[in-house]
């Protein structure tokens, strides 16, 4: 045995014990109680169907307001200089809810405060009804042309039909849900629905039926402080099932996909994660073309490009704890090879240092590698499979080359090391439009690029002015003057540069010479910044030794400064009172605003802590995460 595939079966075996572990660590985390040890109250994964289609639930309602309230912004909320502005919001919104609530019987905080422990949703193919079992044993030996075209129009709605199923583990508030629960039953029992009731195992299931075939059944049942509501024929009876120990179906925490999704989305936090979400784009897709009348054409174009491979998409969060404010992971599973249309999945690993043309203050930086030439070239591929030999070459390379006299392969692709790097900036002063975005590609040849350029400008001399900044050639494209926008708006003056060896686009002036400026060192650099290094720091943490393709810094106290001062801006006001002739809510804001003058936003930017993305590929998938840094307030 070669030394090569001794360490392939090694890495294979050491995957095998990482997920077997991990599937411990998930029957424990997603399957136990989510309000206590006093109770035996499943996790929504121990009962839906395995085969469900989306699912998104929340460990603990009353932990969420827990820790959303010593969060950075509930404390923010709750600080004396805001917090007649953020109640004053809230008293709006519970006047808004109040025509609702009255309705319901429930106030706004009622409302809100019913759920104690988990609350979770799911989608999941319809299970066919008793009715529909019987007639199609009843036509099974009928093969006029009518009973045929019938079997088929009915297959094609069993197996496109869904329902759903909502749990909700209200507790002591259980009486407030029932009740809702009872209003909503008496609405659709003067919509015609028939109401029954039966007795599993000493729990009452109401079952309301429809008045007439094609309108969903509906039933619920409560347990042990939890209200189960489904959707579709026998939705929370087989939840019910699965409850009792009654069924021998298997359920989404027995399914493979899932579990390995999940066993990429704990990491290494020490808490359980708050809220998870599973999706199956797959078996979606399948059902939405296959509603359709081209099912017969589509579907098998989608499955030559490579759907079926894409096994799940899935993720998780994790709030509160010393050193972030909250955690994030997010995975795409995928069966290897990727060929078809996942062959343009083709990332690569990233420098995460930012180059020192990025000034120092800007609001986020991303930076990115990706193979693009071979991505390229398999897009080229999945389109030919519809338009024939050399689409690429006919749509776009003969155009680019016929108008412009650029060769999209030569003078652009092969000059592209595949590095990307994305900055945003907030331009001062405060518009709608203020958020300037850069857009940079890292160049093999950065004289390739400035002849490229030259070509274009050879073919359309209108269009592009040129000027220097800062030592480097700017060209600019014509774009709207004064007096063509808003007064609110900030007019965007689109570039290009190239400077070194990157190929910069921006629609700022100003950008542009903050740009040329860090890079002669006149200007502070990002790579210098505090909350930088401590944000990479951490992200080396995260990627417990695996290689990035993305890597990415927000400053989320610059984009909220933008709001801030619009919310002070006279403009703002104004139209908002213009809004308010035929939206009495934007009158109540202004007048709010008005009422409570805000304080500088410098009281408040203790509260904003700078966050971290990163995504690396894997034989299986692409993973994504991401963090916020609890702030120091101090």
């Amino acid at each position: 045995m070669s030394n090569a595939t001794a360490e392939r079966q090694s890495k294979r075996w050491l995957e095998t014990l990482r997920l077997t572990g991990f599937q411990l660590l998930i029957a424990f985390s997603l399957v136990s109680s989510a309000s206590g040890e006093d109770k035996d109250i499943p996790g929504a994964p121990r009962l839906i169907p395995s085969d469900t289609l989306a699912y998104v639930r929340l460990d603990s309602a009353e932990q969420f307001r827990k820790d959303f309230t010593e969060s950075s912004v509930g404390q923010m909320l709750n600080d004396p200089a805001l917090k007649p502005l953020s109640g004053e919001v809230y008293q709006i919104l519970a006047e808004l809810f109040q025509q609702v609530g009255n309705v319901l019987g429930v106030s706004l905080d009622e409302l809100l405060a019913i759920p104690q422990g988990q609350v979770a949703v799911a989608v999941m193919p319809a299970n066919l009804s008793e009715y529909q079992q019987e007639l199609a044993e009843e036509e099974e030996d009928d093969e006029s042309p009518e009973a045929i075209r019938r079997r088929i129009a009915r297959k094609r709605r069993q197996q496109n039909a869904v329902s759903g199923v909502f749990i909700m583990e209200a507790d002591k508030n259980v009486d407030t849900l029932m009740g809702l629960m009872d209003k909503m039953e008496q609405a659709v029992i003067s919509g015609g629905y028939i109401r029954r009731t039966t007795k599993v195992e000493g729990t009452e299931m109401v079952k309301l039926l429809p008045p007439r075939q094609g309108r969903p059944e509906i039933e619920f049942f409560e347990k042990e402080g939890t209200v189960v509501l489904g959707i579709g024929y026998d939705t929370a009876g087989k939840v019910l099932e699965h409850w009792s120990d009654n069924s021998e179906d298997e359920t989404l925490a027995d399914r493979s996909d899932f579990v390995s999704i999940m066993s990429r989305c704990v990491g290494a936090e020490s808490t359980r994660p708050q809220v998870t979400f599973f999706v199956d784009p797959y078996r979606i897709a399948e059902r939405v073309v296959k509603s359709g009348g081209a099912a017969a054409f589509v579907w098998p174009i989608i499955e030559q490009l490579g759907l079926p491979k894409l096994r799940g998409i899935g993720g998780s969060s994790f709030s509160g704890g010393e050193v972030f404010e909250s955690i994030a992971h997010m995975h795409i599973l995928i069966d290897p090879p990727r060929d078809g249309g996942l062959g343009v999945l083709r990332p690569e690993v990233v420098e995460s240092a930012p180059p020192k043309w990025v000034p120092a203050n800007v609001a986020s930086y991303t930076s990115m590698k990706w193979d693009f030439e071979t991505t390229y070239e398999n897009i080229d591929k999945v389109i030919a499979q519809f338009q024939g030999e050399g689409p690429m070459k006919r749509f776009v390379e003969d155009p680019a080359m016929q108008q412009f006299g650029v060769s999209i392969r030569e003078d652009l692709l092969e000059n592209l090391t595949g590095r990307y790097v994305n900055c945003g900036w907030v331009e001062p002063s405060a518009k709608l439009n203020s958020r300037v975005a850069v857009h940079a590609m890292e160049l093999n040849d950065s004289l390739k690029a400035k002849n490229l350029i030259a070509k274009f400008r050879e073919r359309r001399p209108n269009d592009l002015t040129v000027e220097t900044i800062g030592g480097a050639v700017v060209y600019f494209a014509r774009s709207p003057g004064e007096g063509q926008l808003p007064e609110n708006f900030r007019i965007p003056e689109p570039g290009l540069m190239v400077l070194g060896k990157w190929l910069i686009y921006s629609d700022s002036r100003e950008m542009f010479t903050r740009i040329t400026r860090a890079n002669q060192e006149s200007l502070p650099r990002l790579i210098n910044v505090l909350e930088f290094e401590l944000v990479t720091s951490e992200l080396g943490g995260k990627l417990d030794g695996e290689k990035p393709f993305l890597v990415s810094f927000l400053r989320g106290a610059e984009y909220m400064k933008q709001v801030y001062d619009l919310a002070k801006a006279p403009g703002t006001r104004g139209m908002l009172r213009q809004a308010s002739e035929n939206a009495p809510f934007a009158g109540r804001i202004v007048s709010m605003l008005e009422q409570n003058q805000l304080p500088d936003f410098e009281k408040f930017e203790k509260y904003f802590a700078p966050s971290g993305t990163f995504a690396y590929d894997e034989p299986a998938g692409i993973h994504f995460g991401s963090f916020t840094l609890r702030a120091d307030e101090d």
